[in-house]
């Protein structure tokens, strides 16, 4: 195929022509590839690496996630379960109101909070401190939770507020006359109980935070960005947020590795979430 300036282009075997310098014509065609996307996941001198890391805070976030909403949410359940308190109705809504506003606004302000140059964190409350917050790696990741955790710990009330009122207070009272103590009844009766009414919803909050895409785009951007790797991979990117900058932001535009990533993902989820849901069949026979 010749153009008109006398170009040459070929068919360089990968579903488009091609010119001697490698220009591409687009549109191209598809092309039969096997599991090179597949392998090129996994090959250490293109995304191996990066895979590897990313996949592992993945991991880390979805789990620290979940595991600080819970027991932020179920500790202020307990506190504000007490019949005997006054206005507990009042402060319930008062938790409650972080779920009611929009999330990706509270992400925005958040991330003007933490602004190193001119967030009201480190001009007000730091006295002008010059704290990176969101461009150190460490510190960036420890706001991601931190803020997850304000958008996600009125959800874990709700539902165990709700799940504590469905304890029969009979099992306390028989405890309570056995002798045990306050720890004893906690880890005998009121958290066994509550997994079986909240393990589905903890599942569903792991696969959720798993492709947290929105609180990742909108607080850091994925960043720091290593700026020695070609996809734009940042410290903080999770699998979702790796995959928009494969298919979109990264400069390639490749939707096939893209693509094998989101398979990849679907199938961790996928599997955690069944490993798990088999072991919270083993908690029914508490109830």
């Amino acid at each position: 195929m010749v153009a008109e300036d006398g170009t040459v282009y070929a068919d360089n075997g990968e579903g488009s022509f091609a010119s001697p310098s490698g220009e591409e014509l687009r549109p191209g065609w598809r092309v039969f590839v096997g599991f090179d996307n597949f392998a090129t996941i996994f090959d250490p001198e293109i995304l191996g690496g990066p895979f590897v890391s990313v996949t592992l805070w993945t991991f880390a976030f979805a789990i620290l996630s979940v595991a600080l909403t819970f027991f932020l949410g179920l500790l202020l359940a307990i506190l504000f379960n007490d019949k005997n308190l006054k206005f507990r109705n009042v402060y319930r809504a008062i938790i409650f109101l972080p779920y009611a506003f929009p999330a990706f606004l509270s992400i925005l302000i958040w991330a003007g909070l933490l602004n190193a140059d001119f967030g009201y964190i480190n001009q007000v409350l730091l006295g002008g401190a010059n704290i990176p917050w969101l461009d150190n790696p460490w510190l960036a990741k420890a706001s991601l939770l931190l803020v997850n955790l304000w958008l996600g710990f009125p959800y874990m009330f709700l539902v165990t507020t709700g799940a504590l009122q469905s304890i029969p207070s009979e099992l306390y009272e028989s405890a309570e006359m056995d002798g045990a103590g306050a720890v004893q009844r906690f880890r005998a009766i009121t958290l066994p109980m509550l997994m079986v009414a909240v393990g589905p919803l903890l599942i569903a909050s792991f696969a959720m935070n798993f492709n947290n895409f929105n609180v990742i785009y909108l607080l850091t951007g994925g960043g720091p960005q290593d700026l020695e790797s070609t996809t734009g991979v940042g410290a903080t990117d999770i699998l979702i947020s790796f995959v928009y900058k494969i298919a979109f932001a990264g400069g390639t535009n490749d939707y096939g590795v893209a693509s094998a990533l989101s398979i990849l993902i679907f199938i961790m989820v996928a599997v955690v979430s069944a490993l798990t849901f088999r072991r919270s069949k083993a908690l029914e026979e508490i109830n």
